[in-house]
């Protein structure tokens, strides 16, 4: 089972990553605010993080950016979530994976998930 964890200040978007991921396949660590995440005692690093941007208090791409520096969470994929129409290249800045644009469509988070805990990587520039 893949491990998901899922940083996200909107409820209704937490509500879905529940529902879509918490099954035989996923299990998925829902996190309201960035400080909660490194506050967490995990046992050990997930197979995935997905992060919103616009986070109160740290934001999301400070977040990427100290999950890919420590020795522990640099190699597991990041996928950051934004309304904001530049979040590709801020992703990449940050040292992200992959990036969705809000909105989004279920299918799509689920395929782009899927492919990076499969471990076929996909390009950012995409």
């Amino acid at each position: 089972m893949k491990h998901i964890i899922f940083v996200e200040d909107d409820e209704s978007i937490r509500d879905i990553a529940s529902i879509i991921f918490n099954n035989n396949k996923y299990r998925v660590t829902i996190f309201s605010r960035g400080e909660e995440l490194f506050e967490a005692e995990t046992v050990s690093a997930p197979d995935i993080f997905i992060l919103d941007k616009q986070l109160p208090g740290m934001d999301g791409l400070d977040i990427c950016r100290k999950l890919k520096a420590q020795e522990d969470t640099r190699h597991v994929p990041v996928v950051m979530l934004s309304a904001n129409p530049k979040i590709k290249t801020l992703a990449r800045e940050a040292g992200a994976d992959e990036s969705i644009e809000k909105p989004f469509s279920i299918d799509n988070l689920k395929d782009l998930i899927n492919n990076l805990t499969d471990g076929e990587k996909m390009s950012l520039t995409a």
